[in-house]
């Protein structure tokens, strides 16, 4: 192998919270103390957003939505002008080949530059053969190549190793598993000659465990009030436009009232289940890990960073070209601007008037919605668990990162996409049917 062009595996979590990669909650994850050893792991990056897609497509282009054109689960069409990261790679004479599950389907346009692009039903997880068999295939491939693998074991509908049992919360149970499985794939890779590198697509909540936090979990489910609501497909439910909002009652305060009174030992108590409704922490922050020639020893770093930096940071490290027009920055070049992260949650509702809009810059997070009345600002430095919205206190703040988020939206509009084929979208919802969405 040309060692000037080293192999690049990349891995993608889905679901994957930094929290619980690290090791803040839960058990300790010695994949990420690995990381951090032999390479520099970043526990404070912020998602483009908290679905699958249009994460998966900021991280491959170094792009944000306004820029990519995939903005939804629904509005997945990938603009003509993007460049992925498989074909940045084969541009530069790697072979390149995805191992992929879930939503990012090549209708998504998401396979543009892989040589081979694999999609695994949600049946095959890593507990099965087929896990085995990409070992052996890794171990075998002559490089220089670039592999993506996601991996949805940590999902809404876990997939837990066999020696979970029940002292363990499932999600942590979930995680630990597939890291155990990612050890595995490290095993049989030469770091001397290979840049690993780890990510996940967005966050997640789930139920702590407690029988309180089940039954809450149970009744939200079942009344629709939630942002995310399969009924209806609406990010916010009709319900509340009908009844709480002329009451002049909030729907996020209220579940921030309860999470505030729960006491549990880590953000997300008594709020929905899963991930798309919302661009809280621990919906949005996401871990990120790489190691190999090259890479510095950073150690954990907790500077604030974006999934968009994924896509020069893993180019510079092979030492590939990168295209114009990347909104991203090399977190490996031994200095980190500190930009605007920009967030949205959109769910599988293809209603973009229920969208959100965010941004985390500055120690803050503001968060509005698209034609509401929804305005939420909080000071990440006191309140890190987002529980007090201080939108009233500091009007001066949200005005000028209200600025920001409005300036992303409107580059959003001005975006030219190609509608999605009937079929495509048949076969989208189809499968986002399969995976629980709809």
């Amino acid at each position: 192998m040309d060692r000037a062009r080293p192999n690049v595996l990349f891995v993608c979590v889905d679901a994957l919270r930094s929290d619980f990669a690290f090791g803040d909650y839960g058990a300790d994850k010695p994949l990420f103390e690995f990381f951090e050893r032999e390479g520099t792991a970043f526990d404070t990056m912020v998602a483009a957003a908290s679905s699958t897609t249009p994460c998966v497509a900021s991280y491959m282009t170094g792009t944000y939505p306004p820029d990519h054109g995939v903005l939804s689960l629904r509005d997945f069409s990938l603009a003509e002008d993007a460049t992925t990261l498989a074909e940045a790679f084969d541009a530069a004479g790697y072979d390149t080949s995805a191992s992929v599950t879930g939503p990012i389907t090549d209708d998504t346009g998401l396979n543009a530059g892989f040589d081979r692009y694999d999609y695994r039903e949600r049946d095959t997880t890593v507990y099965t053969d087929w896990f085995d068999e990409y070992r052996r295939e890794l171990d075998e491939a002559e490089g220089p190549w670039f592999r993506y693998l996601h991996l949805w074991e940590a999902h809404v509908h876990k997939d837990l190793p066999p020696d979970a049992d029940g002292d363990e919360i499932d999600y942590d149970a979930a995680v630990r598993g597939v890291f155990e499985k990612v050890q595995r794939l490290l095993e049989v890779v030469d770091l001397s000659e290979t840049v690993v590198a780890i990510t996940g697509d967005h966050g997640e909540a789930f139920a702590d465990g407690t029988w309180r936090h089940r039954a809450a979990i149970i009744g939200f489910n079942q009344v629709p009030i939630p942002f995310t609501d399969k009924r209806t497909r609406n990010v916010r439910s009709d319900v509340y436009d009908q009844y709480l909002r002329p009451r002049g009652i909030e729907t996020e305060e209220w579940y921030n009232s309860l999470r505030k009174a729960s006491a549990t030992e880590f953000p997300n108590a008594f709020h929905r289940i899963g991930h798309g409704y919302h661009v809280y922490d621990f919906l949005t922050r996401v871990p990120f890990a790489v190691a190999g020639p090259g890479v510095s020893n950073g150690g954990r770093v907790n500077d604030q960073v974006r999934s968009v930096d994924i896509f020069p940071t893993l180019l510079d490290a092979a030492g590939v070209d990168r295209p114009d027009g990347v909104s991203g920055q090399d977190l490996l070049s031994g200095s980190i601007d500190h930009r605007p992260a920009h967030v949205r949650a959109v769910g599988a509702s293809g209603e973009r008037e229920r969208w959100l809009d965010g941004v985390r810059y500055d120690g803050w997070k503001y968060i509005q919605g698209r034609n509401r009345e929804l305005c939420q600002l909080f000071d990440l430095e006191s309140d890190p668990e987002e529980l007090e919205n201080v939108a009233d206190e500091f009007p001066e703040v949200v005005e000028r990162l209200r600025g920001i988020v409005d300036e992303h939206v409107a580059r959003e509009r001005q975006l030219e996409t190609t509608a999605v084929s009937e079929g495509a979208e048949q076969r989208m919802t189809s499968r986002l049917e399969d995976l629980g969405y709809l």
